[in-house]
């Protein structure tokens, strides 16, 4: 995982806190960056130019949620590639099968506990970087 990074787009604060001290225990190597809606994270992979080797996107924010912008990404042909990993509070089945028909690599629950929380993380990681 050298050299690799990862987009957190989420609307709390909180979560991408938490999201990073997970993300910095799995690997020192790990960089991070972050956008707080789903807009600000769309324009964070529009105008810079390297990528991020995963995205980690919250699905339930206001304005542009993280379906739309799952679907935004899915038409993008540079961005398109780029594994993206739904991570959310929701553990509702309908809103998994949303997520994965519209182009989601995985489906995580936050709602686990801190160590579940790591475990599905390090699994996505190895998966995907």
């Amino acid at each position: 995982m050298t050299d690799k990074s990862v987009l957190i787009i989420d609307d709390s604060e909180d979560d991408i806190l938490l999201t990073k001290m997970v993300l910095a225990k799995i690997s020192r190597e790990l960089r991070t960056e972050s956008a707080l809606s789903g807009e600000a994270g769309l324009a964070v992979l529009r105008d810079g130019s390297a990528l991020p080797a995963m995205i980690l996107l919250d699905l339930k924010m206001p304005g542009m949620d993280g379906l739309d912008v799952l679907r935004e990404l899915r038409l993008d042909g540079r961005l398109r590639p780029i594994p993206v990993i739904i991570v959310t509070h929701s553990d509702l089945e309908s809103d998994k099968q949303a997520s994965l028909k519209s182009g989601a690599n995985s489906f995580l629950n936050k709602s686990v506990d801190l160590d579940q929380f790591t475990k599905h993380i390090r699994n996505e990681l190895e998966k995907w970087l």
